[in-house]
């Protein structure tokens, strides 16, 4: 296969943008409503590109061999997710994804029902999708050259500058607001056990105070007021990754659920 500069760069970036249209369908149908999924600010993620080329290029000799073809996708795109979850972790104290719910799992960062999914997937990219892919990107070198692969190398480095620099930021001002909704929170459950003292339905009280707690807090304008610090990139995070978490802040779920019913 060709290994010039211009094809391995376009290649990495049409998977990209593949990679996350792939996503955003299949969690905005999963969600029934549109989710745009991608740690970056463009529509693309960068873990597909580097999952397909790492398949199209170290596994080329073998894709012939459907079986092998198959176990060493799975088991090579297996990797490069649990190193892209591990280093994302450790340099935002964050995690995007967790499959502690999915049988079979390493850690939340992969599982093997996951894994058998990718390899079914590289299959049908190399199978069918590449061919297809090859045409266009032939057509777009011939046209373009290196122009179009130096424009997107700029686009996709600002875009993860402005990122990362957003995300720097991102648990700073999520500890302010999960304070913020500490203090909302204590004091539901203090007019929670004052209801409890009078009241011996306790578990209907319950709910009905946690509903009644985020139905005022969404009319909190201090809580408006920190939602409003955040920039666009934040606020999709938190709207965008049902999973997300930071496990430095305690009460990362409530903040979650507050900020579903605040208005932004």
């Amino acid at each position: 296969m060709d290994q010039s500069f211009e094809r391995i760069l376009l290649l990495f970036f049409t998977y990209a943008v593949i990679g996350w249209l792939w996503e955003t369908v299949y969690c905005s149908i999963k969600a029934k409503k549109f989710v745009y999924r991608g740690f970056l600010v463009g529509p693309y993620c960068p873990i597909y590109g580097f999952g397909v080329l790492a398949v199209l290029y170290f596994i080329e000799p073998y894709q012939n061999n459907l079986l092998f073809l198959y176990v060493f996708s799975a088991v090579t795109v297996t990797i490069l997710e649990y190193i892209t979850s591990y280093v994302l972790e450790k340099l935002f104290h964050t995690t995007w994804w967790d499959y502690k719910d999915v049988p079979l799992n390493l850690n939340g960062r992969i599982a093997l029902p996951v894994s058998l999914f990718w390899g079914i997937g590289c299959v049908f990219i190399v199978k069918v999708i590449q061919p297809l892919v090859s045409q266009m990107v032939d057509d777009l070198i011939s046209h373009f050259g290196l122009v179009l692969p130096l424009l997107i190398i700029v686009i996709m480095l600002a875009d993860l500058c402005y990122s990362v620099v957003s995300m720097a930021g991102f648990r700073q001002k999520l500890t302010s607001l999960a304070e913020e909704v500490e203090e909302r929170r204590t004091e539901a459950l203090d007019k929670m056990t004052e209801t409890r003292e009078l009241v011996g339905h306790e578990l209907e009280q319950f709910k009905a105070n946690r509903e009644n707690w985020l139905n005022q807090v969404k009319q909190s304008t201090e809580l408006k007021a920190h939602f409003d610090k955040l920039n666009f990139n934040q606020k999709r995070m938190l709207r965008s990754f049902s999973n997300l978490n930071v496990p430095s802040i305690k009460n990362f779920k409530d903040l979650k659920e507050v900020q579903k019913k605040v208005k932004r």
